[in-house]
């Protein structure tokens, strides 16, 4: 049965804070600060507060799937999208299991849930695969990740009908911070609701690292290994017309950062914020950071006027998309909401 989206009223912002060690690999590449880009504020997430979740968009609309709110213990599966035809947030029907860290990902107007860690005080991968209709509003199961490749916080890109999952963590102890990071790529075909697990792990594990696919190219980015304070600058790339030849390494994002995010513009990769800047107080990067795949060169743009880490983003025609996220290292979420225009 199709459901009425309904507005909601935008809630106040308030943050819990929960902080972790962290530092700053050296830069990469030199960099100078780009004059090109603009920021605008746009309404809060009307849900409230919003971190570890998944952020995808549809032809005119932004979705913010699932994730964590006040408490750091409280995982959700609401759905909230953002319409730029009324400029203004409803709900939707929610997909049933809480789950924070999951892949998300739009083909089309459908929406795909692919996997996530779960709720509680231990965070664990759960393999659940939900589709998600616009039209209908309405959730339905698809074929769920093989055995012994749940997991959750992968970089995730789409190329076709098909959707590539990339690194991961497996399992999050948010009282002894034991996890577990994968290096594991597998590639979920919407069509036949059928997965491959026969593709070329990583170079190295990768966990809350950040993916796109422009061209043929999954490209992944950034992330950290096993631990909180171990970010990466790394940028991976994978020809998905033979993915067998395996995985080049390119230029080095100028800033290693885990919790990242990134959006693709054209030829053009647009990688924001992060955790691990040693910097600030709030240990999160401002950092927005431009790749262009056809030159193999980093630019630096405009800061974030909020640094945020442990969210995502979703570019619509020329603009990208940033609500909530947590706005100091650890758990700190918030219903900010900005865009930016390169």
């Amino acid at each position: 049965m199709s459901l009425k989206p309904r507005p909601l009223g935008i809630m106040v912002d308030l943050v819990y804070l929960l902080i972790f060690g962290t530092f700053v690999y050296p830069t990469a590449v030199p960099q100078g600060q780009a004059r090109d880009g603009s920021w605008r504020t746009l309404p809060s997430i009307a849900g409230g507060l919003r971190q570890e979740d998944a952020v995808v968009a549809t032809s005119d609309a932004v979705w913010v799937l699932g994730g964590t709110m006040i408490d750091p213990f409280r995982t959700v599966d609401t759905v909230e999208y953002y319409s730029l035809r009324d400029s203004s947030w409803h709900t939707a029907a929610p997909f049933g299991t809480p789950l924070n860290h999951l892949n998300a990902a739009s083909v089309g107007e459908t929406i795909y849930i692919l996997g996530g860690l779960s709720e509680g005080r231990q965070w664990r991968a759960q393999g659940i695969s939900l589709a998600y209709s616009t039209s209908a509003n309405a959730w339905q199961h698809r074929a769920p990740m093989p055995q012994g490749t749940q997991r959750g916080a992968c970089a995730v890109g789409v190329y076709d009908t098909t959707i590539y999952l990339a690194g991961g963590m497996t399992i999050l102890d948010l009282e002894s911070g034991d996890q577990d990071v994968v290096a594991t790529v597998t590639a979920y075909d919407t069509v036949r609701d059928s997965w491959n697990t026969n593709l070329p792990p990583l170079p190295q594990p990768r966990q809350h690292v950040a993916g796109v696919v422009v061209g043929s190219t999954f490209y992944v980015l950034g992330g950290r290994t096993n631990g909180q304070e171990k970010i990466q600058n790394n940028v991976y790339a994978l020809d998905l017309n033979s993915p067998m030849s395996g995985w080049r390494e390119l230029t080095p994002m100028p800033t290693a950062r885990g919790g990242l995010a990134c959006a693709a513009i054209g030829e053009i990769i647009y990688c924001l914020g992060g955790e691990g800047d040693q910097q600030t107080q709030s240990q999160v990067f401002p950092q927005v950071e431009a790749y262009n795949t056809v030159t193999n060169q980093w630019s630096r743009l405009p800061d974030m006027p909020v640094p945020k880490h442990g969210w995502g983003v979703a570019a619509i025609g020329g603009t990208i998309y940033s609500p909530g996220g947590g706005i100091k290292a650890g758990t700190a979420p918030t219903d900010g909401f900005d865009s930016f225009t390169p």
